[in-house]
């Protein structure tokens, strides 16, 4: 089951911003939670650095640097992987059946929502929740007056 909180709707035309349409500067964000996963993957550095390395070639996204880090007692993970577009990183908590997923990728020519479906999937995932953010600058675009 997954839970979307990027507000379109099935059939809903995708706005510019979210299509990178005017972008001098193409970004996507996509980062969320995952539930009552596989235990034994969650632990497993090999398996898991495999399928971000998998998640990133199915995105269309360049693998510069790929690491991990091991935590004990839990055996809970971090993988990265650096990416010619930005980055992906996996972050486990075995003991709970839990993951945090990033991917953010710049360039139209990358889908960033297939690394995080792809990666969702081999984790077993049972639900999940995801989050877009359009993280472009466009043509023009001015920051607000209440940034600091």
């Amino acid at each position: 089951m997954r839970t979307q909180t990027n507000p379109l709707t099935l059939g809903e035309e995708v706005p510019k911003h979210v299509r990178g349409i005017g972008a001098v500067v193409y970004g996507t964000h996509v980062y969320g939670n995952l539930y009552d996963c596989n235990e034994e993957i969650l632990r497993d550095e090999v398996k898991l650095t495999n399928i971000v390395k998998e998640a990133a070639e199915k995105a269309n996204a360049t693998v510069v640097s790929l690491f991990y880090y091991k935590f004990t007692p839990s055996g809970g993970l971090s993988v990265v992987a650096i990416v010619a577009e930005s980055h992906i990183s996996v972050h486990t908590w075995p003991e709970h059946k839990y993951a945090t997923v990033d991917v953010y990728t710049c360039g139209p020519h990358t889908d960033p929502m297939v690394a995080f479906e792809y990666i969702a999937q081999k984790l077993e995932a049972k639900k999940y929740s995801v989050n877009i953010s359009d993280r472009s600058l466009y043509d023009g675009e001015e920051p607000s007056d209440d940034l600091k």
